[in-house]
């Protein structure tokens, strides 16, 4: 008894790591290693989001993971940091579809070989507590990868005749004839081509990006986050065809420079608030439709713990 007393006292109440100092020199030895073995994949990585704009959202990723990881250490499970062997076989199969991916020209598989390496790392060197409590951050890194040639060509084109017809539509609401004939709007002797202007996969990524870090720092029941997921979709529409529609009311009303403002500055920049602000409303639209009722819930409660026949448990999702 006297020994179980003197192990029980011993146990940490929250997870601790003393020796931080060294797992994070560790860390950084680590990260070197992966910018050497995937430099190739991390320069692709650059030079789009530098070049193409629906992946300049790619340098805030990283960031937002961090932050993500960081409001998420409170789920860490107690417990002293212990090195996870299942590191080294993340590791492995990383550099393995590092090889593949690589020599077979397959992008996605070495951008997964990325994220299983640095998965492993944080096995290896942080232990399983701190990857079981912060694991949505670190799957949350996928966003930074670029989308399969093959996918981001089926998405766009639909996207495209769908923003041109929808676009055309609100158009004619201004009193401006616009026919829109595949991708492109016809406005009597202008033509306003959407595949130029915005397809939607643009902003679709980093809407989904959004939603995603929603999901993840709310608390809300599963199929309400299923809904703010996919919530990036039509969010993602609403802020094309509007983006769309304002080029050409500016083109129309103003010229052809106060179009090119529009689209190329002010439009890019105001893109992103309006998902926010519209991600917002459907927050406070979910708020204000389902309701808990926690008084009822208590009366319950108390009538159940009374031992009256016929009352239901009451259990919350």
């Amino acid at each position: 008894m006297q020994h179980r007393s003197i192990l029980k006292s011993h146990e940490p109440d929250e997870w601790a790591c003393p020796d931080w100092k060294a797992r994070a020199i560790w860390t950084g030895v680590f990260f070197l290693a992966l910018v050497v073995l995937f430099s190739d994949l991390l320069q692709s990585f650059l030079s789009r989001w530098s070049t193409e704009p629906q992946y300049s959202h790619g340098f805030a990723i990283p960031l937002i993971a961090a932050g993500l990881g960081w409001y998420l250490s409170d789920r860490i499970r107690a417990g002293w940091a212990q090195s996870s062997a299942w590191g080294i076989a993340f590791i492995v199969a990383g550099t393995v579809l590092h090889i593949l991916g690589r020599y077979l020209f397959i992008e996605a598989a070495d951008c997964l070989g990325l994220l299983l390496c640095i998965t492993g790392g944080a096995f290896l060197i942080w232990g399983r507590n701190l990857v079981w409590g912060v694991w949505p951050a670190i799957l949350f890194l996928i966003f930074m990868f670029p989308l399969p040639y093959r996918i981001e060509r089926m998405l766009s084109a639909p996207l495209q005749l769908y923003g041109a017809e929808k676009s055309a539509y609100y158009i004619q609401m201004f009193g401006i004839p616009a026919v829109a004939k595949g991708s492109l709007i016809l406005m009597g002797d202008h033509k306003l081509g959407v595949a130029e202007a915005c397809s939607g996969m643009r902003m679709l990524t980093v809407f989904f990006a959004i939603s995603a870090a929603t999901i993840i720092v709310t608390k809300r029941s599963v199929w309400e986050k299923v809904i703010i997921l996919f919530s990036a979709i039509p969010i993602a529409l609403i802020c094309n065809i509007g983006r769309i529609v304002a080029t050409a009311l500016a083109h129309h009303w103003l010229g052809q420079d106060m179009a090119d403002l529009v689209f190329h500055d002010l439009s890019g920049w105001l893109m992103m608030p309006s998902a926010m602000l519209l991600l917002f409303l459907l927050l406070k639209l979910l708020d204000w439709l389902f309701v808990a009722a926690p008084e009822a819930e208590d009366k319950l409660r108390s009538v159940k713990r009374m031992g009256l026949p016929g009352v239901p448990t009451v259990t919350r999702s």
